[in-house]
């Protein structure tokens, strides 16, 4: 099927309109909602102005999947790799799309038989935190390993996806099961006591429960309507996906990177998915969470490990990274905060250069990198982002073919313009 015509569908797409992640509105892209994600028509939009029809399109920081669904739709051949596996899950069910929709319909039958709606067990919220910890004792104890669990959901939540998520595990075909399964990791969120401000932070007013099956159910039956579109479209083209350092892993040849990595603005990736990751049982423990950060990009002062010493030591020999980094130390001298942000913008670096090196390796002569990255600001110091990873991706042997802002705002905080933008590079 040519490109032409996978646009004369009727696959429901997002309009870009200043939005900037994609909604449950838009269709099998916003069936998990990614706050690090762009739009799916953000990344049509990209790759249809910078790819070629042979190209074979790497995302190295796949996130949610949207550069790869993009690709799929676009009938371009894609890799993508990331170092959450619950974030590989939730791109392997967006992308395969060989499943009779009508086995997914009898999975969910099957789930529904076992998780009937519990009518009339909400209860109203509460408006202290105190009330909440007087209130869950009388209720259940949470299984969980991690204490912290108590206070990110309530014990009657728990049990509800417990119940729902051991009904789902029970379903034979791997490929439903998946699919289903993130049906119920997407409505995890909004039945916590969790929010995004942007970062994940707690609900003023905690819920003691929560209607988790009607609302999988509402859900699971949207994704089953946006799964029959693109099933329809009946794509051939290879997409593959799998867990993966973006320092080491990749496929064996590339010729199009177009992705988005953490940018350094203190944002904690594997804390923004951690409900996710415990309670479908991708990691067991605070440990197992930590192990996690531990392989992440030092995106945050909370993700520096002596362990990574090194990439210290390749961020400052970068000379925009150790300006920066050193004005940033001259902020903290005398203040023992425990959290060193001059020591994260190096490690971030230094592990970037890593990254560059690896695409360097694996990208085709000519091969292109298209990279969506974002500046910010510490103790009133900018962090140019855009022009930091330029700099990076030239000693590491690439070109510059162009920096592109795609939009700035100002920092009152910081009294700062940040901008974010699209870095060009070329092998």
């Amino acid at each position: 099927m040519s490109q032409q015509a996978l646009f004369k569908t009727d696959v429901r797409l997002p309009s870009t309109n200043g939005q900037t992640t994609n909604r449950l509105s838009d269709g099998i892209f916003g069936w998990y909602h990614y706050i690090q994600d762009f739009t799916g028509q953000f990344a049509i939009d990209w790759l249809s102005r910078i790819s070629r029809p042979d190209d074979i399109i790497w995302e190295p920081f796949s996130g949610s999947g949207t550069t790869l669904v993009a690709s799929k739709l676009m009938g371009l051949e894609s890799h993508g790799y990331d170092i959450s596996p619950f974030m590989v899950d939730v791109t392997k069910a967006k992308v395969d799309w060989t499943i009779d929709p009508d086995e997914i319909e009898t999975g969910l039958e099957w789930v529904l038989l076992r998780t009937p709606h519990v009518e009339g067990f909400l209860v109203p919220e509460l408006t202290r935190w105190e009330d909440y910890e007087d209130a869950v004792t009388g209720i259940t104890k949470v299984q969980s390993n991690d204490p912290k669990l108590r206070k990110w959901i309530a014990p009657a939540v728990v049990n509800r996806f417990s119940r729902l998520l051991a009904a789902i595990n029970s379903v034979e075909h791997i490929k439903v099961r998946r699919l289903l399964r993130l049906a119920a990791a997407s409505i995890l969120v909004p039945a916590s006591n969790m929010v995004f401000r942007p970062n994940i932070s707690y609900q003023k007013r905690p819920y003691l429960d929560y209607p988790v099956e009607a609302i999988f159910e509402e859900r699971a039956r949207s994704m089953i309507s946006d799964y029959r579109e693109v099933h329809s479209l009946g794509s051939n083209t290879l997409t593959h996906i799998e867990i993966g350092d973006a320092r080491y892993s990749g496929p064996a040849s590339a010729s199009l990177i177009f992705t988005s990595p953490p940018y350094p603005n203190d944002m904690e990736y594997v804390h923004q998915t951690r409900l996710e990751l415990v309670l479908l049982k991708y990691v067991h423990d605070v440990k197992g969470l930590t192990e996690l950060k531990r392989q992440m990009i030092s995106s945050s002062v909370k993700l520096v490990y002596r362990t990574n010493e090194w990439q210290k030591t390749h961020g400052l020999e970068i000379a925009g990274v150790s300006k920066v980094s050193k004005a940033i130390a001259v902020t903290l001298e005398g203040k023992n905060w425990g959290w060193n942000a001059a020591d994260m913008i190096a490690h971030y670096y230094g592990g970037m250069r890593v990254v560059l090196s690896n695409w360097a390796s694996r990208l085709k002569a000519g091969g292109r990198a298209a990279v969506v990255i974002g500046d910010s600001a510490f103790n009133g110091v900018k962090v140019p982002s855009d022009l930091l990873l330029a700099e990076c991706a030239r000693m590491e042997g690439f070109l510059v073919d162009g920096l592109e802002t795609l939009r700035s705002r100002w920092n009152n905080k910081h009294a700062i313009e940040l901008r974010e933008s699209i870095v060009l590079l070329r092998k």
